[in-house]
């Protein structure tokens, strides 16, 4: 009978522990949605699939206290990924990013953003219609016959780098490995949030 009390004592505590514990973890790096990830930034890009993962990292706070036209973006080519960065504040946001395939590669170097449009359609690839029916599909310049109608491919929250075409925007095919044809493709759930961040003559660096 008198063993009760301590045992009720005894779970109290491991449930203390326990959740004690589980705050410390989250401290450091919570899981939010869409696979974005806030918490500690040092342990995000210390996590060994950082090269592979698909997940998003974001600190909200640093994030909502950065003035637009302040910021800049980094791509790195090695690890396909982008940091948009905050003047004395560090890292607001590390997302993967899918880069140029291999005779197209995204060129290095640093861009002040030319343009910014949130519902940008490309003038190449996209899809081609004569008489209401699709004829072809992708870069519209290999097709030579009879057309009525174009429909330039989405490029959500457009920022413009080079005036060969070359920028940064949303897409669905945000694959770990290089297969643009040059544009820098992100997270459609989070390139809304690095648009807004950014203006005209923002920098956006481009390093191997």
């Amino acid at each position: 009978m008198k063993t009760q009390p301590m045992k009720s004592t005894l779970t109290l505590l491991t449930s203390a522990i326990g959740a004690l514990f589980l705050s410390s973890c989250s401290s450091l790096e919570t899981v939010k949605k869409d696979g974005v990830t806030g918490g500690s930034y040092s342990k995000f890009k210390n996590r060994s699939d950082y090269r592979t993962t698909m997940a998003v990292y974001k600190n909200d706070s640093l994030y909502n206290a950065a003035v637009p036209g302040k910021n800049k973006v980094r791509i790195s080519l090695s690890n396909q990924r982008a940091q948009l960065i905050v003047p004395g504040g560090g890292v607001a946001i590390d997302t993967p990013v899918c880069t140029g395939k291999p005779g197209k590669r995204t060129p290095t170097g640093v861009y002040p953003v030319q343009e910014k449009i949130a519902d940008k359609r490309s003038n190449i690839f996209g899809s081609t219609y004569y008489k209401g029916k699709k004829v072809h599909g992708g870069d519209r310049r290999k097709y030579r016959g009879p057309r009525d109608k174009y429909i330039g491919a989405p490029l959500p929250y457009w920022m413009r780098m080079t005036g060969g075409g070359i920028g940064m925007h949303g897409s669905s095919y945000v694959h770990r490995t290089p297969r643009s044809n040059g544009c820098v493709r992100t997270p459609h759930h989070i390139i809304d949030d690095i648009y807004r961040k950014m203006t005209k003559r923002s920098r956006i660096e481009v390093v191997r």
